[in-house]
């Protein structure tokens, strides 16, 4: 899978619909339903109808998208953790 993108949480919309999401994580539409699974993140319906994510969901699932993805490329937090 490639790398997660950085995202600007400021610049979001308060809405994505589901292909609109799998662009922005630049990810496909199975792999990003294996990830909302994973971390239990359901599309909410939107006022007209539209299965997507609001802001929050996409924020939080985002971050452990980008840590999960850093964690596997061998910066993990423990390497940079002063206590350990």
């Amino acid at each position: 899978m490639a790398e997660i993108p950085y995202i600007d949480y400021n610049k979001l919309d308060e809405f994505y619909t589901i292909p609109t999401l799998c662009d922005l994580f630049q990810m496909d539409k199975q792999a990003l339903r294996a990830k909302c699974e994973k971390y239990k993140v359901r599309p909410r319906r939107n006022e007209i109808g539209e299965h997507g994510f609001v802001k929050y969901d996409v924020r939080k699932l985002h971050n452990l998208l980008y840590y999960e993805d850093r964690d596997r490329a061998g910066r993990s937090a423990k390497v940079d953790d002063p206590w350990a």
